[in-house]
Formats: structure tokens, sequence, C-alpha cells
């Protein structure tokens, strides 16, 4: 009886070790530039569309992020943004940092106070955040009249877990739909234009 159970516990022994040998490490991620050329807004301030030339993204929008659109001193903002990451599923994760350079004037420093930025000790105004939405495939955003674009095309750096990602966003079905008079939707809300003259700088992430 004892030299079956130590034949049992060989054989499974045996088997994980022919487990752990044949089992290969996870793929590197896949990282890719994406241009954005078209930034919209819904306008119930829920969703922020970005639209590149090979997919386009859908985030949930930050209120700060909103304000700071909607804010008469957003000419006077900077913005950048950490490496994207897109998981096996297509969901889409960033980091992101909007700035009021020192020296800003009284007005646009409490335009910058209502927005939600916090002053540093340099003098100028700042607040970070992450956005998280979903990636869906370029083609599936083409449904309708062409939307104004930024004041230039932006580079934004994303990192892709794996193949299986390109995949699933191909099955997505995008949540822009055309309504009857030609207005761009997200869900129920129209979509609108956004044109801001922020500057969208792509910072390596830290590692």
């Amino acid at each position: 009886m004892r030299s079956c159970r130590i034949g049992v516990l060989a054989c499974l022994v045996a088997a994980l070790v022919a487990g752990c040998a044949t089992s290969r490490p996870p793929a590197p991620p896949q990282v890719y530039t994406e241009t954005v050329s078209s930034l919209l807004l819904s306008e119930d301030g829920k969703h922020i569309a970005a639209i590149g030339a090979s997919h386009h993204y859908i985030f949930g929008a930050p209120e700060l992020v909103v304000r700071a659109m909607r804010s008469p001193m957003h000419a006077r903002l900077q913005a950048s943004f950490s490496v994207f990451h897109v998981d096996v599923t297509g969901k889409v994760t960033g980091d992101y940092a909007i700035e009021l350079p020192a020296g800003a004037g009284a007005d646009d420093q409490a335009a910058a106070r209502a927005v939600g930025l916090v002053q540093e000790a340099d003098g100028r105004w700042d607040a970070k955040g992450t956005l998280t939405g979903q990636r869906y495939t370029g083609w599936t955003y083409k449904l309708g009249k062409e939307q104004a674009a930024l004041n230039h095309p932006y580079q934004i750096t994303f990192e892709n877990d794996a193949s299986r990602a390109d995949r699933m966003v191909d099955d997505a079905a995008t949540p822009i739909r055309v309504a009857a008079d030609g207005v761009q939707l997200i869900y129920y809300a129209p979509l609108a234009p956004v044109i801001l003259p922020i500057i969208f700088a792509t910072k390596a992430k830290d590692h």
C-alpha cells in the first residue's frame, strides 16, 4: 500500500514538473502609437470619445476634466498623459495631468480653483487622475458626417496586452450611433466636437 502511495505521489510530481517545463511566459505587450484627431464630449458630460486613425476610445468623463473643458481659461491649460494600457478585454486605462502654468492672471487662477486644480509651491496649478474606458475598431465609428478635428493631431502611446484584445474589440459594438437627423449620439446623449487648444503631450511610463 505504501509503495502505491509513493508511486502516485511520484506521478503527480512528474506531471507538475512537466507542466511547468512546457508552460510559456506571457507574451510582452504590443506597443503602438495612435493619432488622435478628434475629441468629442457627450452633452450630459458623462463620456469622452477620442477618435484615432485605427481605433476610437470611449472614456468615462471625470468631472474635473469636463469642468476644465468647459472653463473659460481652458486655452491656457496644458495636459499630459501616461502610456495607456489595453487589457485582453479591450479595457483602456491611463493617467492624465492638467496644469495651468505659473504666472497666470488672477481670473485664470480663480477659474483654476473653481475647476478643482490645486496650486503648487512653484505657482502652477494642477490636478491628476485616471481615465478608464473601452477601445473600439476605427471602422465601427464611421457612421456619419465627419467631426471637426482638433487643432492638430496628437500622438498617444498604447500598450496592448495580447492579440485577443484585437479580436474582442472587433466584435464589440460601438455605443456611438447616428440619429435620424444626422446627430451623432453616444448611447442617448448627443456628441459634440471639442476644439481645445490644450497641449496634449505624452510622457514615458515610469518603470
